[in-house]
């Protein structure tokens, strides 16, 4: 059976805030891609579909959805794909071309107008920040490439 995932995954052992409509809970992301990631759930099971937020220590809030539930995992998609940029911010590097190629799927997978949770001062610093990394990095590529 070939699997059909669309991004490269990374282990990890990241803590995560989770969030539904309803509960509240601290995760364990054990992988992580720039199109999802796979959590600890709570001890009882969520509901089919749920959406949820993410708050990983170091990027903006993450809303995503819940593909799969088994046992005390869940697998989640991120309703706007993560920049290959916050990947690397947590220390992940992705191999040659694959950065190029993960940036492309998220421009293909992105919603045409996302929404856009309101920004304190603690989020515009922080976009701030990532700003002027994804500015370089996009230059870093513009010289690979062209």
């Amino acid at each position: 059976m070939m699997e059909k995932r669309t991004a490269l995954r990374f282990p990890t052992d990241l803590e995560a805030a989770c969030r539904t409509l309803d509960k509240s809970w601290t995760a364990r992301l054990r992988n992580i891609s720039t199109s999802g990631c796979m959590i600890t759930l709570p001890e009882e099971d969520l509901a089919e579909d749920a959406m949820l937020r993410l708050r990983i220590k170091g990027l903006a809030a993450i809303d995503a959805e819940v593909v799969w539930q088994h046992r005390n995992h869940a697998g989640v998609r991120f309703r706007v794909p993560l920049h290959p940029a916050a990947l690397e911010h947590l220390g992940f590097v992705l191999p040659q071309g694959a950065w190029e190629s993960a940036v492309r799927s998220a421009q293909e997978a992105a919603p045409c107008e996302p929404r856009r949770a309101a920004l304190t001062p603690a989020r515009r610093a922080a976009a701030a920040g990532l700003n002027g990394l994804l500015v370089k990095r996009t230059a870093e590529v513009s010289e690979l490439v062209g």
